[in-house]
């Protein structure tokens, strides 16, 4: 879901946070390492932000050199239950991340092509009848360059079809992408679990992962959401997608359901010294598609005090930031009672994992990116979109907050 979706109301009582638990690292020698700066500010920000933004809880990893440096956990999982290292996150529209990294990894061993036309493997109702879909590609798909809108429910009749053409701009769609994993079905005859089971997710040693449903593994470990107005809520009943035998979709665009430690995995793993997969891999990874500079939503806000990208735009499933020489790759997830965002820079070989089971989850992530403090600049993109897309002020942290 866009950022725009959103605005979340911030009136009516505090949420009483119950728990705040975090986790050192350990070196190589087996000792404790000390706690790296960033902590005591979390520690001092986090609990107040849940009970501010009416939000139950907020799980955290850091990653640094390839490897997860710290991980945190805050406020509730669902009522009494603290969030912990086992809970179990809805982080939404994280899953294309998943589904582009399998689709890569199929690209690159030639099991599929990102840019065949996927009108022969994969027949749509709504668009075979148009010319256009035969043009349709898998890159174009993942890249949100396909000229569809989000999902059928955009459409005045309910029928999914081209606001533009392909391949010439920009726009959001879920219903691509899952196109562009259907067409890796057919060509291979595996379920989308299946090959990012196999070429992703097992490879990386990622456990506690399901695309598009809650798993049985899940049980007594989910993050309940949590709406705009601070109340839990069942996750069926806000997403009918998760409901037993609810909706049609395959889990490609949305509702992955994973741990922080299981999806720190892949953060590390793009951080590290050789990085995932091959040359071609990262390229087709890091390579930017689609430009966002003028989208209405995502452009990078005109304000004075923040520096925006030299580049940026959608690559394979992954948004890119450029600022020099600098990269990094990210990606967010919001729902109805959830919300998410991971990031990543190959360059800098850091990155982090938040995930928060709340609808108001973006003042939130937002402050966090800022507290870890090694992406400044991402963390200002932010604090200006929250500004100018959702109308609500965001200065700087205080220096009480921000200091070492």
């Amino acid at each position: 879901m866009q950022l725009l979706s959103r605005s979340g109301s911030l009136s009516g009582l505090l949420l009483l946070v119950s728990a705040c638990t975090t986790q050192a690292v350990e070196t190589t020698a087996g000792q404790r390492a000390q706690a790296p700066a960033y902590v005591a500010k979390l520690e001092r920000l986090v609990p107040q932000l849940l009970a501010d933004e009416k939000a139950a809880g907020v799980g955290v990893a850091v990653i640094r050199d390839g490897a997860v440096e710290w991980t945190g956990y805050y406020g509730e999982q669902s009522p009494g239950v603290p969030a912990s290292q086992r809970t179990a996150f809805n982080t939404a529209s994280v899953a294309k991340t998943i589904t582009a990294e399998t689709r890569l990894a199929l690209d690159a061993k030639g099991l599929i092509d990102l840019d065949e036309p996927i009108a022969p493997f994969v027949a749509h109702p709504d668009l075979a009848g148009d010319p256009r879909y035969a043009v349709l590609t898998a890159r174009m798909l993942l890249s949100h360059r396909a000229g569809l809108l989000n999902w059928a429910y955009a459409y005045p009749d309910g029928k999914l079809a081209f606001d533009h053409d392909p391949d010439t701009r920009f726009s959001y769609s879920g219903a691509g992408v899952e196109l562009a994993a259907r067409y890796a079905e057919a060509k291979t005859g595996k379920s989308l679990q299946a090959l990012a089971a196999e070429h992703v997710l097992a490879p990386l040693g990622m456990d506690d992962v399901s695309l598009g449903d809650i798993p049985a593994w899940a049980d007594g470990r989910m993050a309940m959401p949590m709406d705009a107005n601070g109340v839990y809520r069942i996750a069926a009943e806000i997403n009918p997608n998760l409901a037993p035998g609810g909706g049609d979709r395959i889990g490609a665009s949305d509702d992955l359901i994973v741990t922080v430690p299981a999806y720190a995995r892949l953060i590390a793993k793009l951080t590290s010294v050789d990085g995932l997969g091959d040359a071609r891999q990262k390229g087709e990874r890091e390579t930017i598609v689609t430009s966002l500079a003028s989208d209405p939503v995502y452009a990078c806000p005109r304000l004075d005090e923040l520096t925006c990208p030299d580049q940026h735009g959608h690559s394979v499933g992954w948004q890119v930031y450029r600022y020099g020489e600098h990269t990094v790759l990210k990606h967010s997830g919001s729902d109805a009672g959830e919300n998410a965002l991971v990031y990543a820079s190959p360059d800098a070989r850091h990155g982090a994992v938040i995930f928060v089971n709340g609808a108001n989850g973006w003042v939130i992530m937002t402050r966090i990116v800022e507290a870890i403090g090694d992406e400044p600049l991402i963390a200002d993109y932010y604090r200006g979109l929250i500004q100018t897309v959702m109308g609500r002020p965001m200065p700087p942290l205080s220096p009480m907050i921000a200091e070492q």
